[in-house]
């Protein structure tokens, strides 16, 4: 059940003339309104740029946060835009909005940590700027979530992406920019790894609610059910796991984005039903 439980977060955030808008999309405007800044302001936004000493040592912190937007233009910025777009879009429409964040969050600071130590292991402040790793890591996602699904319909995704890292860490490593390459890497097993800890059933922790100690529990006195009601509840949990695992079915063999909004809905009510009894 990995990865159905958000169904409500995979609708967009709102809809400009009928087209849907989900972070993905605000994300990607973001990125390009950046490269028109970068151009029209580059000494400006040079200051966004990311440096681990003057961000924590000489309290520029907003370097943490905006040294992403800055990407000086390019056909690679416009074709990495693209890029970023359609498989961040696919990825938030799979594991929901709050996950989609999650993973926008570590593909963000993961650099940024992997720098800060560099710096404390060899002195070294390198600058870190450019939404290219943000980009690489969510089409890192979008091969893990459909590993099978085939491009051009000739090359399954995930050897795209397993050759796609290959080519560019040679490249790298034969520009002898080994920093460059560990961040890529780190990156690239950051993206893998969370998907594939939602995939395997992880979720994320749960906030308390301080206010649910001073709840009162409410009590309800119902009838006692017939035999003729627990005849017809046995007959409907038998049905709602009939149809459970036809949709099971139908998502192991064409993946999740088979499914209608009709079916997710009725997956998902058949799911909290079962819930419910369980908790019963």
């Amino acid at each position: 059940m990995a990865l159905l439980s958000s169904f409500n977060e995979d609708r967009p955030v709102s809809y400009f003339r009928g087209h849907p808008i989900y972070c993905a999309t605000i994300l990607t405007i973001a990125y390009a309104v950046g490269v028109v800044l970068t151009t029209l302001l580059e000494g400006l936004m040079a200051n966004f740029i990311f440096f681990p000493n003057t961000a924590f040592f000489r309290g520029q912190v907003w370097q943490i946060f905006f040294c992403t937007f800055v990407n000086r233009p390019s056909f690679f910025i416009l074709f990495g835009l693209f890029f970023l777009y359609v498989s961040a879009v696919e990825v938030e429409k799979y594991i929901g909005r709050s996950r989609f964040l999650v993973l926008y969050g570590i593909l963000l600071f993961a650099p940024i940590f992997t720098l800060t130590a560099w710096m404390f292991a060899t002195g070294q402040s390198a600058p870190y700027f450019g939404n290219m790793e943000v980009a690489i890591g969510f089409f890192i996602a979008f091969c893990t979530l459909y590993p099978s699904l085939q491009w051009f319909g000739m090359f399954p995704l995930k050897w795209i992406g397993i050759i796609s890292y290959a080519l560019w860490l040679l490249v790298l490593l034969s520009q002898h920019d080994w920093l460059s390459a560990l961040v890529f890497t780190l990156v690239c097993a950051a993206s893998f790894g969370y998907i594939r800890y939602l995939q395997y059933g992880g979720e994320l922790p749960r906030i308390p609610n301080p206010f649910e100690f001073w709840r009162r529990p409410k009590f309800k006195v119902v009838a006692r059910p017939s035999s003729f009601t627990k005849h017809a509840a046995r007959d409907q949990q038998t049905s709602d796991l009939n149809e459970m695992d036809r949709l099971l079915d139908k998502i192991s063999k064409h993946g999740l984005a088979s499914l209608t909004s009709k079916e997710r809905e009725s997956l998902e009510r058949a799911r909290a039903k079962l819930l419910e009894q369980d908790d019963k």
